[in-house]
């Protein structure tokens, strides 16, 4: 999965924590950019798996106790208990995480080979551990049904009362007793799981926990831009684990957004910019994505300087002449310079200077513009730069997240 899918221009449905995704194709979409929120099919699917026992309240069981156990090979077990201390029901099924017609992550669940129905997680508190879920009626509207939590290991109380529910190979809360999810709660309250579930690194602004900002907004503009500039020239990654370069212009204008292949390649070249309260990347004849400012940056960051960068970052770190093969016969006998500034200077064998230019990065192309060159700009790829200089930067390979 990617952003987008820039060889037949569809747009990956992605969205923003309790944001909405229109209906969109290529060349005229606009889709807004997302973490992997409260909303994400794969967050929501990481929750179950990752924390099987739900203990909830149930509609039409007031006061009492419902146990679910889903399994990664999309089974699910449960049973209602009523404050009294009766089972009201037990049931089993099929589950399996979607999306809706607005592209939110929806829980489809069929109970005993019959259709269910579609469940949203709207709220997760990482303070509680509380879960709010909403289910959808026919008419198409939703409605809050429960709230409870998630935990590890299965109420006492169901292992008692449920006994037509084959729990085998559950570890058991001998502690919850009650029939009450209110004193069930009390009585281990360090069974729920609290803390972040989010499966995405807690280190862009705005990252706050599964829907723990209940929608409202987390991040300011400089945050944003703060944490943008702070990533040129690095591979960020999309929630799909895709891989991107930010190669941000000078003076706020010309940023980049470059697409990386499997062999760390740029196949794809996009335009950042800003429009109102948005942050656009824009493909030529594709596609447009669209981060609303406010809410958490959806490029995560791994740490790996892109080589391109690894390359120009050493030539600035030791500003010493260095030869270079690709600007050809003219500047055979030069020398170049680079400054941090995006300047440079040729000089000649001696170390003299001669005249100044430009250097920048576009395209995974380094580029060099010397100052009153009727002949224009030269450029050459980062692979050959490399080989130019004698130099072996690392590179971050997209399907495993390293560098090789």
């Amino acid at each position: 999965m990617k952003f987008w899918k820039h060889k037949t221009g569809r747009l990956l449905a992605l969205l923003l924590a309790g944001g909405t995704l229109a209906s969109c194709t290529a060349h005229s979409g606009n889709v807004p950019l997302s973490e992997t929120g409260p909303f994400a099919p794969e967050t929501l699917r990481r929750l179950l798996v990752d924390h099987p026992i739900y203990v909830h309240e149930q509609k039409g069981l007031p006061g009492g106790v419902s146990v679910r156990h889903v399994t990664p090979d999309g089974k699910w077990r449960g049973c209602g208990i009523s404050a009294a201390g009766k089972t009201a029901w037990e049931a089993s099924g099929e589950w399996s995480v979607g999306q809706d017609a607005r592209g939110q992550a929806t829980l489809f669940a069929s109970v005993d080979g019959r259709p269910g129905r579609r469940l949203h997680v709207v709220h997760y508190d990482p303070g509680t551990g509380e879960i709010r879920i909403r289910a959808g009626r026919r008419s198409g509207k939703w409605m809050q049904t429960s709230w409870g939590w998630a935990q590890h290991e299965l109420p006492q109380v169901a292992a008692e009362k449920c006994r037509k529910t084959d729990w085998s190979g559950l570890a058991v809360e001998r502690r919850q007793t009650a029939g009450n999810l209110a004193e069930l709660r009390q009585q281990a309250p360090d069974a729920p799981v609290v803390g972040d579930l989010s499966v995405s690194h807690q280190t862009t602004p705005g990252r706050t926990g599964l829907g723990a900002s209940r929608g409202r907004p987390t991040t300011t503009r400089k945050e944003v831009w703060d944490y943008l500039r702070a990533q040129n020239g690095y591979v960020v990654t999309s929630p799909s684990e895709t891989g991107y370069v930010l190669a941000l212009g000078r003076d706020g204008v010309g940023h980049e957004v470059w697409e990386l292949g499997a062999d760390g390649e740029v196949e794809t070249t996009g335009v950042l910019r800003e429009e109102g309260d948005w942050v656009l990347i824009e493909v030529p004849d594709q596609s447009v994505l669209r981060y609303p400012v406010g809410y958490p940056v959806p490029l995560l960051p791994t740490g790996h300087r892109h080589p391109a960068f690894q390359l120009t970052g050493e030539l600035v770190a030791e500003p010493k002449p260095t030869a270079l093969a690709f600007m050809g016969e003219a500047y055979a006998d030069n020398r170049f310079v680079f400054y941090g500034t995006g300047r440079l200077a040729v000089v000649d064998v001696a170390g003299d200077l001669i005249v100044e230019g430009s250097w920048r990065w576009t395209r995974g192309r380094l580029e060099i513009a010397v100052d009153g060159d009727t002949a224009g700009a030269r450029s050459v790829g980062w692979r050959e730069l490399a080989d130019q200089l004698g130099k072996v930067p690392a590179v971050w390979k997209p399907a495993s997240g390293t560098a090789g």
